[in-house]
C-alpha cells in the first residue's frame, strides 16, 4: 500500500475494495491528503491520464459515508434543517453584461446569474434517487410529457465523475427537487446562458481561448489533433488549465449538458411537450470540431445516453 500510494493509486484503491479490508480514517484521510492534490497539479501529473486515474481512485473509495474526494462543489454536505447528506455545488457568478454569442459572434446581454463550477456528479444524483422524496415523488415531474419510474445505471458510478445517461426530464426534476433542499429556485441553463458562462465575453472557441491538446476530454486522436483519448468520463474539475474565464470546469468534453430551452425555438423554455431539447459542450467520445463552445446540438429529452448529463444554474443573487 505504501508503494501503490504514490506509484498507482488506481490499484491501491482496487486492492482496497476487493480485498473487504476496513482501513483506518487516518489512513484514508493520508490516502486523501496524497491524492486530492494531484488532481489539478498539471506540473507533477502533467497527463490527464494519470489525473483521470487518480479521480477514479479518490471516487471509488468513502469516509465517513461521503466520498473520498471532498473538494467544493464535487461532494456532498450535510444539511442540517433535513439532518442528512445534499448535494454540495459550488456556485460560480457570471457578471452582467454583453458577450458574443454563437459562430456569428452576435452581442447579446445578460442580467448576471450563478451557475455550478462542475456539472452534477455521480454522488449528488445518487442523493435525488436515494431521498424518499426525492425522484420517486410525483411533484419533481409535474407538467412533464415523461414520467421515468427508475434511473439508468450510469456507465461510470465513480463518485466524483459527472453523471451521465441523464434524460432531460430527469434533470428537471432533479432542479426541483434541489430548489426545495436549498431555499431558492434551481434549473438548467438556457443556451446563452450556458455559452456565456463557457466562453466568457470575448467569443473564445474554446474556454480556455484556442485549441490545445490536454485541456479537456474529448477525442483529440480524432484527425491527430493530439494524443489523448480517455474513452470514458473523468471526474470533475481535473482539466484545470481549461476552465472557463470565470471559473467554470468541464464545460467542454467530459459530458454534453442539457439545456432548459427548446433546438427549433431557442426562446422557448416551457417545459411541456417531448420536443428536442438543446445539449452543449461535446463529450469525451468527441473531436474538436464538436467541442466548440458556440456549436449546438439536440436530443429528445426522453434519451438517457451514456454521454449526456447536466449542471445548474441559479439567477443571482444566491441566498
Amino acid at each position: 500500500m505504501e508503494w501503490l500510494l504514490q506509484a498507482q493509486p488506481e490499484v491501491a484503491a482496487q486492492c482496497i475494495l476487493r480485498s473487504g479490508a476496513q482501513l483506518p480514517d487516518a489512513t484514508l484521510l493520508r490516502l486523501r491528503q496524497a491524492w486530492r492534490p494531484r488532481l489539478t497539479n498539471i506540473a507533477d501529473d502533467p497527463e490527464p491520464e494519470a489525473r483521470a486515474a487518480i479521480g477514479r481512485a479518490l471516487g471509488s473509495l468513502t469516509l465517513d459515508g461521503r466520498p473520498l474526494d471532498d473538494r467544493p462543489g464535487v461532494g456532498l454536505r450535510f444539511n442540517g434543517r433535513r439532518r442528512c447528506l445534499v448535494p454540495d455545488i459550488d456556485w460560480v457568478e457570471v457578471p452582467a453584461g454583453a458577450f458574443r454569442y454563437g459562430d456569428e459572434q452576435k452581442r447579446i446581454k445578460l442580467p448576471a446569474f450563478h451557475i455550478a463550477r462542475y456539472p452534477v456528479t455521480n454522488c449528488q444524483f445518487r442523493c435525488f434517487i436515494d431521498d424518499p422524496q426525492g425522484y420517486a415523488d410525483d411533484r419533481w415531474w409535474e407538467g412533464l410529457a415523461e414520467r421515468t419510474e427508475r434511473p439508468a445505471e450510469s456507465s461510470w458510478d465513480h463518485a466524483n465523475h459527472p453523471r451521465e445517461s441523464v434524460s432531460w426530464f430527469e434533470a428537471m426534476a432533479f432542479c426541483r427537487w434541489l430548489s426545495q433542499i436549498l431555499g431558492y429556485e434551481v434549473r438548467l441553463p438556457t443556451e446563452q446562458e450556458w455559452e456565456k458562462a463557457a466562453r466568457g465575453a470575448d467569443g473564445r472557441e474554446f474556454p480556455w481561448g484556442d485549441f490545445a491538446p490536454g485541456h479537456a476530454n474529448i477525442n483529440e486522436t480524432w484527425d491527430d489533433e493530439g494524443p489523448h483519448y480517455l474513452a470514458q468520463t473523468s471526474a470533475a474539475g481535473i482539466y484545470p488549465q481549461g476552465a472557463s474565464p470565470w471559473g467554470c470546469h468541464d464545460m467542454v468534453g467530459n459530458l454534453w449538458e442539457w439545456c432548459l430551452n427548446k433546438y427549433k425555438k431557442p426562446g422557448d423554455t416551457d417545459p411541456g411537450g417531448d420536443v428536442r431539447r438543446v445539449v452543449r459542450g461535446g463529450s469525451w467520445d468527441n473531436d474538436r470540431l464538436i467541442a466548440r463552445c458556440a456549436l449546438r446540438f439536440l436530443n429528445a429529452p426522453v434519451n438517457c445516453r451514456y454521454d449526456h448529463g447536466f449542471r445548474v444554474f441559479c439567477v443571482s443573487p444566491i441566498p
